[in-house]
């Protein structure tokens, strides 16, 4: 027979215990979980007609916690796989599987906007989501600790790779400070967060100086002129898109649980492995392109391509410069072949000689272009 809610004399005692998950101390019975069980259940009958202090429903004295929503992160995914690409492009040039010019095309630089202001956009939905009563330092400031890490990891690697053009105020950078200007408005209303954030990704079209020019002040934005850099995301207007997207997701927040999108959950192994992908973005955008270039590195090397590429690009490139030296044009051309001939037939790699300014590569490779230079006359 089913137990009657919450009657009589043990009412309230009944009800506490119930409101917290348990069934128990009734007539010697163990008390037991409740379970997982959703829906109208002893708990919405005790906190009823009657509101005292053992009558309420437990779980109300505190806000509830926001379900993730794993739409947020299949969209950060989607964003994730626009960045591979965008880096595929630059890697495959890199080792003249494009032409070179590919990463400079209007739709690859499109592309680059998209995926940055994607990125961007969602690190307000993400604030606004995480924070929905007001800031939580201690959670705040842990996850900023860790994008500031990742930033100065990245300035280290490109300082590594090519200090000719460090990332000093990359995406990751522009985040970590956003992030900062964007805890501001976190407990104000969404119409502050909105008309700040239009009018930082508006400053810029709007307003330049030289006297933003000098690297102390060039991450803001409002320069004439930008760094010769890897990844370049100033301050203004990357940031306020940081912020558009923080004031539409608190515009929105009271009517999330009503839109069917908040509810989806990913079935398949391909949203599941987006929404993988989009809950772990920090990780994924610091090992991809060390994968993705040791993997290219790999299969370049091993079919020769690689070196036929950096055949082809010395016998386009020398002909020229030695013309532009004095030299007869046919005799350059002669000159030039053999020089790539002999080199291959020494074992001699043209593109490892690259990368080895001054070393014993190069000297023997000066060798044969010395003898090749005198043959060739």
């Amino acid at each position: 027979m089913a137990r009657a809610p919450c009657r009589g004399r043990r009412r309230s005692s009944r009800c506490a215990a119930r409101a917290i998950g348990y069934k128990g101390g009734v007539r010697g019975r163990p008390a037991r979980r409740e379970g997982r069980r959703e829906g109208r259940g002893d708990e919405s009958r005790c906190g009823g007609r009657r509101n005292g202090a053992m009558g309420q429903n437990l779980a109300t004295t505190e806000p509830a916690k926001r379900a993730r929503i794993a739409a947020i992160d299949a969209a950060r995914g989607i964003a994730l796989a626009g960045m591979v690409v965008y880096h595929l492009i630059w890697d495959f040039a890199h080792f003249g599987l494009v032409a070179p010019t590919a990463p400079f095309a209007p739709a690859t630089r499109a592309l680059s906007h998209v995926v940055a202001g994607a990125f961007l956009a969602l690190v307000g939905v993400s604030l606004a989501l995480a924070h929905p009563h007001g800031l939580r330092r201690d959670a705040f400031l842990k996850r900023l600790a860790l994008i500031v890490g990742a930033a100065a990891l990245v300035t280290a690697a490109s300082y590594a790779i090519d200090a000719s053009e460090p990332i000093l105020f990359g995406i990751l950078h522009c985040i970590a400070v956003a992030s900062l200007i964007a805890a501001l408005f976190v407990a104000a209303p969404p119409g502050a967060a909105l008309a700040v954030g239009v009018a930082m990704v508006a400053a810029p079209f709007v307003y330049s100086s030289a006297a933003f020019n000098p690297p102390a002040l060039v991450w803001f934005g409002l320069g004439t002129v930008s760094p010769y850099t890897l990844d370049w995301r100033p301050l203004l207007p990357w940031s306020g898109v940081v912020l558009i997207g923080l004031g539409l997701t608190q515009a929105a927040a009271p009517r999330l649980s009503g839109w069917r999108w908040t509810a989806w959950r990913p079935t398949r192994w391909p949203s599941r492995a987006v929404a993988f992908a989009g809950r772990h973005s920090l990780v994924i955008y610091l090992v991809h392109q060390p994968i993705l270039f040791g993997l290219l590195w790999s299969a370049v090397t091993a079919t020769g391509l690689e070196e036929r590429h950096a055949r082809d690009a010395y016998l386009a490139a020398c002909p020229t410069a030695c013309v532009s030296h004095g030299g007869d044009a046919a005799t350059c051309a002669k000159a030039c072949a053999c020089v790539a001939d002999r080199a291959a037939a020494a074992g001699l790699s043209l593109s490892a000689a690259r990368v080895d300014a001054g070393g014993e590569l190069q000297a023997r490779l000066r060798d044969v272009v010395a003898t090749c230079s005198l043959e060739a006359r």
